[in-house]
């Protein structure tokens, strides 16, 4: 009982310290430099022991069923422009995770360095990305079951509803259709305001009667941030252009009944 009571009592510092393509599954496209040192710290904490798997179990429950539990975006209780990294790396290595880091080349500030965490039973990624030993971006590939063609999700806290119900309606929403021999379908939701972009991408998928609450998605990604790197690069049709869906209409939709939540996407509109 004492050892549970610790266990929060950390928790409850440790989150108050934090503050409040065809797209690939695989690991973020980087380049790394060995040689190059993380960011010289600009506070001193003490590293703490190493929890014990069941005290990391019960620990990573509740934060992998609602990951993004907070009034802004933020995952984990790590907020972009508020979290030092090295804040980060002591929560983690509590946990005891192995980081992948390094500097990216590819990032849109360049030089910027990352630290890179596998959760989830290892197929779920997170990296920090940071200057100056603060978190300026954060970039979340979660594991995502697939379920069957209507069926319910398991990953709703990544769910277009619950991210439209807590953040509000999206600044835009684009779409792109690859006609490879599987048809392969992007959604991707732009949140201005919140500094949030999330990619829900699927393969053989059918564009008539698509239900983005249904839909066995194969694939989400989630930006948190300024930078954002490594976003959506290919071509892609606007909300608009390819359904007859207003934005306002679009949101609404999606706050609706899942299995009534669908409309047609335009094929002609594609190229």
């Amino acid at each position: 009982m004492k050892l549970m009571t610790c266990l929060y009592l950390f928790l409850a510092i440790v989150l108050g310290i934090f503050g409040c393509v065809p797209v690939s599954s695989t690991k973020m496209p980087v380049q790394i430099e060995t040689s190059v040192s993380s960011p010289t710290p600009t506070i001193t904490l003490t590293p703490l022991d190493t929890l014990e798997p069941a005290q990391v179990t019960e620990t990573l429950q509740p934060l992998i069923k609602e990951p993004m539990n907070c009034a802004v975006p933020c995952f984990w209780g790590i907020i972009p422009g508020k979290t030092h990294l090295d804040e980060a790396r002591i929560f983690f290595s509590r946990l005891g995770f192995t980081p992948f880091d390094g500097t990216d080349r590819n990032s849109p500030s360049s030089g910027m360095y990352f630290y890179t965490i596998s959760y989830d039973s290892g197929s779920g990624y997170l990296s920090l990305y940071a200057s100056e030993n603060l978190v300026e971006d954060i970039v979340v590939t979660p594991d995502i079951p697939k379920p069957k063609e209507g069926s319910p999700r398991e990953w709703t806290a990544y769910s277009p509803e619950t991210l439209i119900k807590q953040y509000g309606s999206p600044s835009r929403v684009e779409f792109a259709i690859d006609w490879g021999p599987s048809i392969t379908i992007n959604m991707i939701m732009y949140f201005d305001v919140s500094d949030l972009i999330v990619n829900y991408s699927g393969y053989n998928m059918t564009p008539k009667t698509f239900c983005p609450l249904t839909a066995p998605f194969d694939f989400v990604r989630l930006w948190m941030g300024h930078n954002r790197p490594h976003t959506p690069s290919f071509e892609t049709i606007s909300l608009e252009k390819a359904t007859s869906l207003t934005m306002d209409q679009f949101a609404q939709l999606m706050k609706a009944d899942p299995k009534k939540a669908c409309f047609n996407l335009k094929e002609d509109a594609f190229p």
